[in-house]
């Protein structure tokens, strides 16, 4: 609207100056970062991150090239020069809070934990609605031990994203962390009514069944845990701590099964193998006594 009142102004008469012509660079920088995005969106991260380079190089001063070049970064796997990238678009635009948060979040990645707590504090005064702003404050604070703490920033970034079910899972593990396994697994019966009944990630099962498991509800537990490991590829762990659930609620022969399978996925995991000798040794000594 503003430009086409413009032109109809400087057709009539009207003196309001030279309209101000845009470099050429900038034009050119524009361009190629418009189809960079449209790379991405498109999951063609190569093209991306050529067409993005090439509008950094054409205008190095743009901040939201510089930010999408980092994101095509991190995703081809080139996290610090994706980090270089980043904090010069917080160079460039200190006051844009996704920014700073997004800056914190790839600085955490990398181990970089006392620089990302300042990226979070910097947002968090730039704009305190923000959630992502209170979550990286937790994740950083979470990381460095103090769990409490991480735990008031999850939740205060919850009041601002109530459905955020990444936030919603950070807030449940550690609940589980602390030994609040009742508060764990009412975080994560909310956040499972977002799934349509069989979309529940397995990640999110898992953490219900240890849930469970933790409050003596064991078969309840061996049917989470048993759900989470046909959700993928299931890792050694999980079925370890499925055959935990299986043993604790009586079910010793599945519990021998599970240890197998466990087994033939990671032959050095050592739980499992030794878990699996303990219920062979028991099996062995049950034999022993009926034949006796």
């Amino acid at each position: 609207m503003f430009v086409c009142c413009a032109i109809a102004l400087a057709v009539s008469g009207c003196a309001l100056g030279k309209k101000k012509l845009v470099p050429e660079s900038l034009t050119t920088c524009r361009e190629l970062s418009r189809e960079g995005v449209t790379a991405m969106e498109t999951g063609q991260w190569n093209r991306a991150q050529t067409l993005l380079t090439g509008a950094v190089e054409a205008s190095p001063s743009d901040a939201e090239a510089r930010r999408n070049l980092a994101e095509a970064l991190w995703q081809q796997g080139s996290h610090r020069d994706a980090v270089v990238h980043m904090e010069t678009a917080v160079r460039l635009d200190p006051r844009h809070a996704p920014t700073l948060v997004r800056s914190g979040e790839m600085l955490l990645m990398v181990g970089a934990g006392e620089r990302a707590m300042q990226r979070a504090e910097e947002a968090i005064k730039v704009d305190p609605t923000l959630a992502g702003s209170w979550a990286l404050r937790g994740r950083v604070y979470r990381q460095q031990g103090e769990l409490n703490r991480g735990l008031a920033d999850m939740q205060q970034s919850l009041r601002f994203a109530p459905h955020d079910s990444g936030a919603l899972l950070e807030v449940a593990q550690i609940q589980h962390e602390l030994g609040q396994p009742q508060r764990s697994l009412s975080t994560l019966h909310y956040l499972l009514d977002v799934y349509p009944p069989g979309e529940e990630p397995q990640q999110v099962l898992w953490l219900e069944g240890l849930a469970y498991d933790s409050l003596g509800r064991h078969q309840e537990a061996v049917e989470s845990l048993q759900a989470a490991s046909v959700r993928g590829e299931p890792r050694a762990e999980l079925l370890f701590q499925l055959a935990q659930a299986e043993q604790a609620a009586g079910q010793r022969d599945a519990a021998t099964v599970t240890l197998q399978r466990a087994i033939a996925i990671d032959a050095g995991h050592e739980p499992s193998r030794v878990m699996l000798a303990q219920l062979q040794e028991v099996e062995i000594s049950a034999g022993q006594t009926i034949l006796r």
